[in-house]
């Protein structure tokens, strides 16, 4: 076959990969497994947003607005308070819609400084674009030592290419929800080195312990952030696939143009109900409480097992440092006795080089009993290896 692009080729693996292979090699589906590794919810999303109820109108048959719907930018205006020099790009799903505005911030050579642990399809997006992300560990260090200068950490890491700063909040896949002074703190090394901001809002209506601080809103940084929202995570439509970023108006249009250059434009009837389901706030306020009682609830759990993990402050995951229980061993080991004891985590490397012992349990993915059916196998699993 002749040969494939470079960029296809130093593209990562995906993240379950190596697990999948394991599955298919061992038979697992002999036992049910227990999924605690996908980030997603088992909730249902807003009655009004069910594809069912969209509108079956002649428009949803015909090409969309390449920017978005009217109705659904404008709610979107409306919900996050987006005015002045900034507007919104909706995408098909929030992993399309980042690519779109990294495509009009980043070169090739360029450096992205991405504060891990992260989300891990992150790098692959900025590797299209030709750029290098340059992991620095971060919210880990930050549940470790509050007082330590967010900046600080990130002016260590950067290069003479550094483009961008990558950052999430509520992070996935540790939790922590960056204060106000820790974002200020990044603003302000972003203004001195005049760098983008990728500010990765995902799970900003699940933030639990701590209120969660737009990056944009702070002095000086709207101007050079991009902030990235989903609607899989923030009403349940993973598989709608609708997502957006709210940045400066002069990216937005251009990153239109690679829009339109790669889907042309999201599935209108999606759109539809997306804009329903931002509708319902309520939705959303009792989608945090559940989420939260089934984080104490998997935290709980947990206890006196051998593994450490910060209780996340907010977002839908927990994750879990095994560098004890391993001693010396590949998280592989764990993982695949998990696997045989029927319950799947995400491997930690696919968050950050620095990882490697660590995995993320997602405890939305199925109700808080499976969850904890899962953990009970997760400890049988932890008992054998201990």
């Amino acid at each position: 076959m002749t040969r494939l692009s470079e960029t296809a080729r130093a593209m990562r693996p995906g993240v379950f990969a190596e697990l999948e292979r394991h599955i298919a090699a061992r038979g697992a589906g002999a036992r049910d497994l227990v999924p605690l590794h996908i980030g997603d919810t088992y909730l249902d999303p807003p009655e009004t947003a069910r594809l069912a109820r969209v509108d079956d109108h002649p428009s949803l048959y015909r090409y969309g607005a390449t920017s978005g719907t009217p109705e659904l930018r404008e709610a979107i205006r409306m919900r996050f308070g987006v005015t002045g020099d900034l507007d919104v790009l909706v995408g098909a799903g929030g992993t399309h819609a980042l690519y779109c505005a990294a495509r009009c911030v980043l070169d090739p050579g360029d450096d992205v400084l991405v504060c891990a642990p992260y989300w891990p399809l992150a790098p692959g997006i900025f590797h299209q674009a030709g750029a290098r992300s340059v992991e620095v560990p971060f919210t880990s260090r930050l549940y470790d030592d509050p007082a330590l200068d967010a900046g600080a950490l990130l002016e260590t890491a950067r290069t003479p290419k550094t483009r961008a700063v990558y950052l999430i909040t509520p992070n996935n896949p540790d939790g922590k929800v960056l204060s106000a002074a820790h974002l200020a703190q990044v603003v302000r090394f972003a203004a001195a080195h005049d760098l983008w901001i990728f500010a990765d809002e995902v799970y900003a209506d699940v933030a639990f312990d701590a209120p969660h601080v737009r990056v944009a809103s702070l002095p000086g940084a709207a101007e050079r952030t991009v902030t990235l929202h989903s609607f899989s995570k923030s009403r349940a439509l993973a598989g709608a696939r609708v997502g957006f970023v709210v940045a400066p108006k002069a990216l937005v249009v251009a990153a239109m143009r690679m829009g339109v250059h790669t889907i042309f434009n999201v599935p209108v009837a999606m759109q539809h109900a997306a804009r329903a389901a931002l509708a319902d706030t309520e939705w959303a306020v009792r989608a945090k409480a559940t989420y939260r009682a089934a984080r104490d609830a998997a935290a709980r759990a947990l206890e006196g097992a051998p593994v450490r993990f910060p209780l996340a402050e907010g977002g839908t995951y927990l994750f879990l440092d095994f560098t004890e229980l391993l001693a010396g061993r590949p998280l592989t080991v764990l993982l695949t006795r998990a696997i045989d004891e029927g319950v799947m985590l995400a491997p930690g490397a696919a968050f950050g080089e620095a990882y490697a012992t660590h995995a993320r349990l997602c405890y939305t993915g199925v109700p808080e009993a499976r969850v904890l059916e899962g953990i009970a196998r997760l400890r049988a699993a932890m008992a054998a290896l201990a």
